[in-house]
């Protein structure tokens, strides 16, 4: 036992390998050798930059054609990996469990089950278990006394029924900071001198708090909109009733998520939907909530509590994942119009520039000309909805049937058929691939999960993607957000694994058909 709990003390402890490619050092080490006086001047500008990251790349690995309206348009298909070790490729086929996927981004290579006498990924697994079922019974003071964590939500979801998980989670952060500064409990925060193992957990324990707190707060909302007259015990009692149950049979504390999104006990289906979107979002390299994570630790952030939070208030910001809120409001407003009137809104807001879901500030994700870059992810999460559409373990009801249909023309307007703008008649149409939201809200949507509660499940994953971005950070201070080329080591070269650009095509393929959301 001693030599196994020694072994798990090591494997926490353990760091990933670090990037030692630096580009621009070694360029203007170059120009310098050739006399290139004039190109070392204008490198030494940039001379500060630091090496790139290990953590993530996503470049082009594939190339697809498909047809658009009859002009055949090749999809240059960005591929998601993690440090170089695995693909989303192998995630998708092989069905690879969150723990599994989070413990490479944390330690920069494959768990092992058998060198240090015990298997690495239940180890991380049974920890993320064990903070997320124990949250609810932590006890803190609030203004009104000392209650459990669930007694607590149970209390401000009744009070605020209307607010999203986001609110609920930010609250309970400052609350926990409260209870740590009045009983004079120090707060060690992010620092690169803290045993890297022991602030490991602590950042795995607050997050796991938080997903408690939202996920527990999204169900206690769904219980009051069925009966108004239920009190913060009875919320409680009913909540906890349901994570006691999921605990028993079993469940991750990610599927215990699921249910409590969902306001049911989830079944296969909508597990293994919510869970390859989730494992997918795990890290998505530069964006903004990672920008800010890899600030805050840059900063030596003095609560971990303030780290995580920063990060979510981005995530839920005006864009990124909160394009996921913009294409509720536009389907929202879209519902309000006549059918026939529909179409232009769609055009006008592709003309635009605003149209939510579509295009990406960072790849060429739009353009007029024969080839375009693609995010493979909406597909990824949408191919298993519309196999369960299909084999009729999934049905729609009216409303979502309409919404879903909106979203495929959406889709079929922006990406498929295009636009002209005026003025450039004589061109090729304009087109946008859609990103990771669309994909988001889609498989959201046909899973009836509520609107408030639509980025939630990017939180749940997207934190354990700041913690390795935090741990990375705390290694080279400087990084921030890469804006040279990732550390060749992880660039993916093979592509030869057809099942991502096979995905891509064949959901295309079925959003360009009529009432691609109905039974084929």
């Amino acid at each position: 036992m001693a030599q196994k709990i020694a072994a798990m003390r090591q494997m926490f402890s353990e760091l990933p390998e670090t990037s030692t490619y630096s580009p621009v050092t070694d360029a203007l080490q170059s120009a310098g050798q050739l006399d290139e006086q004039a190109i070392a001047n204008v490198l030494k500008a940039f001379n500060t930059m630091p090496q790139s990251t290990k953590v993530f790349a996503n470049p082009v690995l594939h190339h697809a054609k498909v047809d658009c309206a009859g002009a055949d348009i090749t999809l240059n298909i960005r591929s998601f990996g993690i440090r170089g070790v695995i693909q989303e490729s192998e995630i998708v086929a092989s069905g690879l469990a969150p723990a599994y996927v989070i413990f490479v981004g944390l330690f920069g290579r494959r768990p092992e089950k058998v060198q240090k006498g015990f298997d690495e990924e239940a180890v991380l697994r049974e920890l993320i278990n064990r903070k997320f079922y124990r949250a609810r019974r932590v006890i803190r003071e609030d203004t009104s006394g000392c209650q459990t964590l669930i007694e607590q939500v149970a209390n401000f979801v009744e009070t605020f029924p209307e607010l999203g998980p986001e609110l609920a989670i930010q609250h309970f952060s400052t609350l926990r900071k409260a209870n740590r500064a009045k009983n004079r409990i120090p707060e060690r925060g992010l620092n690169d001198e803290r045993c890297e193992g022991r602030l490991l957990l602590q950042m795995i324990g607050t997050q796991m708090e938080n997903v408690a707190v939202g996920a527990t707060s999204a169900y206690m909302r769904g219980l009051l909109e069925k009966n108004a007259n239920l009190t913060p015990e009875q919320l409680a009692c009913q909540t906890n009733a349901l994570i006691t149950e999921e605990d028993n049979a079993g469940k991750t504390a990610f599927q215990t998520c699921y249910s409590l999104l969902l306001g049911h006990r989830a079944n296969e289906v909508e597990n293994k939907a919510l869970e390859r979107m989730g494992v997918i979002q795990t890290h998505h390299g530069s964006a903004g909530s990672n920008m800010v994570a890899r600030y805050m630790a840059t900063l030596h952030t003095p609560s971990v509590s303030d780290f995580l939070t920063a990060a979510h208030m981005n995530l839920d910001g005006d864009r990124h994942f909160g394009a996921i809120h913009d294409m509720t409001h536009f389907i929202n407003a879209l519902e309000q119009l006549p059918p026939e009137k529909r179409e232009e809104a769609i055009r006008n807001e592709v003309l635009g520039g605003g149209i939510p879901t579509f295009g990406h500030p960072e790849i060429a994700a739009a353009g007029r000309v024969d080839e375009i870059q693609q995010d493979p992810r909406p597909a990824i999460y949408i191919e298993p909805i519309l196999q369960a559409i299909d084999s009729g373990e999934l049905t729609l009801d009216e409303k979502q049937k309409q919404r879903l249909s909106m979203v495929q023309r959406i889709y079929q307007l922006a990406f498929v058929e295009g636009v002209i703008k005026p003025g450039r008649e004589n061109d090729p149409p304009l087109r946008l691939t859609p990103n990771t939201d669309f994909g988001g809200w889609a498989v959201q949507e046909a899973l009836g999960i509520h609107e408030l509660d639509r980025t939630l499940l990017t939180y749940i994953f997207r934190g354990f993607g700041w913690i390795m971005d935090a741990r990375e950070q705390l290694q080279d201070r400087h990084i921030i957000r890469p804006v040279i080329p990732p550390d060749p080591q992880i660039i993916p070269t093979d592509s030869s694994d057809l099942t991502i650009p096979d995905l891509v095509v064949s959901t295309h393929n079925r959003l360009v058909q009529e009432d691609a959301f109905s039974p084929h």
